[in-house]
């Protein structure tokens, strides 16, 4: 717990006022912990937050987002072999969570059957959309393998592994994501499917 408790500490620390995240991520980090806790350990986490839920589209600060992964990890603590495991299954359930939205329904009916490069070239804009903060790169590394490059993102890496994780598997292919940390706010990804 310390050493996570001191990762949200420095990660609270580097964000700036109008930091934001969509309220699409809270949603699906809320609908993941009523999955797998119950309702009341959801209502417990969302009351810390809000008054009432978080509206899809609306922006709302990363520091709270930031507060309700690592809340999150805690709670499902027992569901998963590590915290980084279940902030993994956090980043999972945004990417669910929005593939399974109108805007992400009708982006798979786009792109189901193609290559992977063409959800992955669109990642930095794809994010730039969901957060008000950071920069991220796209670099192709050969017929089946790219690489994303994030520079001043204050998530932790593990939640990005599940985001691009799961964009893979909506897409029908099996692969991997290994991500490495450069720093606290700086990552690369690198993507591999078959």
């Amino acid at each position: 717990m310390a050493r996570l408790d001191s990762d949200l500490e420095q990660r609270i620390a580097m964000s700036r006022p109008g930091d934001t995240v969509r309220g699409l991520s809270f949603s699906a980090v809320l609908a993941l912990v009523e999955r797998k806790q119950g309702l009341e350990a959801a209502d417990r986490l969302r009351g810390l937050l809000f008054s009432r839920p978080p509206v899809d589209f609306f922006s709302y600060p990363v520091v709270d987002f930031l507060r309700l992964l690592y809340g999150t990890a805690e709670t499902l603590r027992a569901h998963y072999p590590s915290r980084d495991e279940a902030l993994r299954a956090c980043g999972d359930a945004i990417a669910k969570g929005f593939f399974e939205s109108a805007v992400g329904q009708t982006l798979l009916r786009l792109i189901q059957g193609t290559d992977p490069k063409r959800i992955y070239c669109n990642a930095p804009a794809a994010y730039s959309t969901s957060v008000s903060y950071g920069q991220r790169d796209y670099q192709p590394l050969g017929e089946r393998r790219i690489r994303l490059h994030f520079r001043g993102d204050m998530l932790p890496l593990p939640v990005h592994e599940g985001i691009l994780a799961a964009a893979l598997a909506a897409l029908g292919r099996e692969g991997r994501v290994v991500g490495t940390a450069l720093g606290l706010a700086e990552f690369d990804f690198v993507i591999e499917w078959t």
